[in-house]
């Protein structure tokens, strides 16, 4: 069996060589490339202030929940790196037909610096746009009476934070609990979402109950609500929300059917 000869070692030790070179370059580039790309941490703060002032702007005629922010789309930030677009949000339930309006409350009391403006109306509501730069912000129309506000992140990279547990003894806990057990059952998980508004935080606490039945909420817990609790209008909904001064409680089926939602949301 021939040996390689000289040269052909040689060669092969360059070649060696010129792909080590190659691969450090590579992963120096990434590195460099990963630190220039928006990350989403940086702008989380600005998404949930963007979505505190939208709920504080809308004042007392709607019941509200926060949620966190979340992975909403895949895009890309160039031909080889994936990223996400994120998404924090918050759901108000009015009276049907008083969407149009409460969007304009909004509109009127968001600060100057959102330069906001509407669009083009869908089932006679004007949806709201806004862009503060790092996140563009939008309340829509969902379906009569539900209205929801996004704010939206650009293509970043990062991740979510996962939903945290509630902190300390918060009243909505007990009031979740009450809720639950007045439609016979029981909380099977408690989150908590706390954003910072200008005179406070926002609280939502949400729960979702274990495997229920879930029909008919509206008559079912009726009898729960205070008596001082602006309730709002439903239709063909099955859900229950209301407003109690800075409180808000919405309680709802869960998309599939086998579990009830329920928050409970103190306001600024």
């Amino acid at each position: 069996m021939r040996r390689p000869s000289g040269r052909v070692m040689v060669g092969a030790a360059v070649v060696t060589v010129v792909l080590l070179v190659a691969a450090a370059g590579g992963a120096a580039w990434w590195r460099w490339d990963t630190q220039r790309q928006p990350r989403v941490d940086d702008v989380v703060t600005d998404m949930n202030t963007a979505v505190a002032d939208a709920v504080a702007a809308a004042g007392e005629d709607a019941a509200v929940a926060v949620s966190p922010v979340v992975a909403a789309a895949d895009c890309r930030l160039g031909p080889l790196r994936p990223g996400k677009i994120f998404t924090g949000k918050a759901d108000l339930y009015t009276d049907p037909g008083g969407e149009d309006a409460l969007i304009t409350t909004i509109e009127r009391n968001l600060p100057p610096r959102y330069a906001a403006g509407r669009g083009t109306a869908v089932a006679g509501v004007r949806p709201l746009q806004a862009d503060i730069g790092t996140v563009t912000l939008s309340v829509r129309r969902l379906s009569p009476g539900w209205l929801a506000v996004t704010a939206r992140s650009r293509c970043s990279l990062g991740a979510a934070t996962e939903p945290a547990a509630p902190t300390g003894a918060a009243p909505g806990i007990t009031a979740v609990t009450q809720l639950l057990a007045a439609a016979g059952t029981r909380p099977a998980g408690i989150t908590e979402q706390r954003l910072r508004c200008t005179t406070g935080d926002i609280v939502t606490i949400s729960a979702v109950s274990e495997r229920t039945d879930t029909g008919d909420l509206t008559d079912r817990l009726a009898p729960a609500l205070p008596s001082t609790a602006r309730r709002f209008t439903t239709g063909d909904a099955n859900r229950i929300s209301y407003r109690d001064g800075p409180v808000s409680v919405i309680v709802a089926s869960s998309d599939d059917g086998t579990a009830i939602t329920a928050q409970h949301t103190t306001g600024c």
